[in-house]
C-alpha cells in the first residue's frame, strides 16, 4: 500500500470518531504513522465567537472547553500506550470542513481518516456535512468510517468501481497498492447503462493495463465484473455487501465531469450507504479550492509516543 506516513484525523470525541482513529492505526500500522488528531473549534466563526465578547460567562465557558478537550486528548492517548505511534494533538479554529481540507493540504497528509457522523446522529441516508464536504473537496485520499465498523478484521477483498475514464481509473492505483499489502483479492466493478449496454468482451478489452497503475499489479489476484445498472451505486453497494468487501475504493468523479463543487453522485450515494469503509480518491486535475491558508490561532501540539 502506499505509505502512510502522516494521518489526519478530525475528531469530536464521539465514539464514531474514536472508531475512525481505531481504523487509522489498523491502516498505518506497519508504517509507525504519526497521526495528527485534529479538533475544530468553531466557537470563533460562531455569532458570539465573531463578536468577540470577552465577558466573564464567555471566559469560564471557554476555560471549561480546553480543560474538556485535554482531558479528552489524555483519554486518548492513555488507550495508545505502548503502541508503535506518534499521536499529535491538535486543536484548530475555524469551520470544520475548511481547517481539515487547509491543514490536509498545507501539510501534504497520506490519508484523512473521518467518521461519516459524530456528535449529531445523523440519519443512515445522509453523510454529516463536514464529512461530505471533506469528501468533495479534498485532494487528498480521504477514508470514511461508518458507524458500527468491526475495527480490525482482516481486509480480505477491496472493490474498486470504475468507469474505466482517466478520472475513474485514478483510484485503481490506491485499491491495487492495498490489495497487494494485504493480499487481498480486489474486484474491478464496471457497470454499464441500461440504455448503452456493453458486453463482457467490449469492457475487457477497454481495460487498462493495470501495471500502469501499479508496478507489482501480477502480484495481485484480480477479477473484472460488469454489471448492468440505471443506478450504479446501487450495483455497488450490493455487491458489496454480498461478496462481503473489506473496503471501496474509488475516485469522486467519472467521465461525467471533474466539477470541484459537486461530489459524484455515485460516490456520494456509496459513502451514504455502504456499510464498508469507503477509500475516495481526486484526480490530480483538482486544484486548491482554498486560495489563502488559515491564521486563526492554534494549540501548540503535544506529542505522545508509544
Amino acid at each position: 500500500m502506499y505509505e502512510l506516513r502522516r494521518i489526519l484525523v478530525p475528531t469530536d470525541f464521539s465514539r464514531h470518531a474514536d472508531e475512525a482513529l481505531e481504523y487509522a492505526l489498523y491502516l498505518g500500522g506497519r508504517f509507525h504513522p504519526e497521526i495528527v488528531l485534529l479538533h475544530v473549534d468553531e466557537f470563533p466563526v460562531s455569532p458570539l465567537g465573531a463578536a468577540d465578547v470577552h465577558d466573564e460567562s464567555v471566559q469560564q465557558y471557554q476555560q471549561r472547553k480546553v480543560a474538556y478537550l485535554n482531558e479528552q486528548f489524555s483519554r486518548i492517548a492513555r488507550g495508545l500506550e505502548g503502541k508503535p505511534v506518534r499521536l499529535v494533538p491538535q486543536i484548530l479554529a475555524g469551520r470544520s470542513y475548511k481547517v481539515i481540507i487547509e491543514e490536509s493540504e498545507a501539510k501534504e497528509y497520506d490519508l484523512i481518516v473521518m467518521a461519516t457522523r459524530g456528535l449529531t446522529h445523523l440519519s443512515s441516508h445522509l453523510i454529516g456535512s463536514t464529512a461530505e464536504r471533506v469528501v468533495r473537496l479534498s485532494r487528498q485520499p480521504v477514508l470514511t468510517i461508518q458507524q458500527g465498523l468491526e475495527v480490525g478484521a482482516r481486509v480480505e477483498s477491496v472493490l474498486c468501481p470504475t468507469d474505466l475514464s482517466p478520472a475513474g481509473n485514478a483510484a485503481l492505483s490506491y485499491a491495487l497498492s492495498m490489495a497487494r499489502q494485504f493480499k487481498a483479492v480486489l474486484y474491478i466493478q464496471y457497470i454499464s447503462e441500461l440504455e448503452k449496454p456493453e458486453g463482457r468482451e467490449q469492457v475487457l478489452a477497454r481495460m487498462p493495463d493495470l501495471k500502469e497503475y501499479h508496478p507489482q499489479a501480477d502480484e495481485v489476484q484480480v477479477e473484472i465484473i460488469v454489471d448492468r445498472d440505471v443506478e450504479p451505486s446501487n450495483s455497488i453497494v450490493r455487491f458489496a455487501d454480498d461478496r462481503e468487501v473489506s473496503v471501496i475504493v474509488m475516485s469522486t468523479h467519472g467521465r461525467k465531469g471533474l466539477r470541484r463543487v459537486y461530489i459524484g453522485n455515485n460516490t456520494a450515494e456509496v459513502v451514504r450507504k455502504a456499510r464498508q469503509p469507503v477509500l475516495t480518491i481526486s484526480h490530480p486535475f483538482h486544484k486548491r479550492v482554498f486560495a489563502h491558508p488559515l491564521t486563526e490561532k492554534r494549540m501548540p501540539p503535544r506529542d505522545v509516543t508509544g
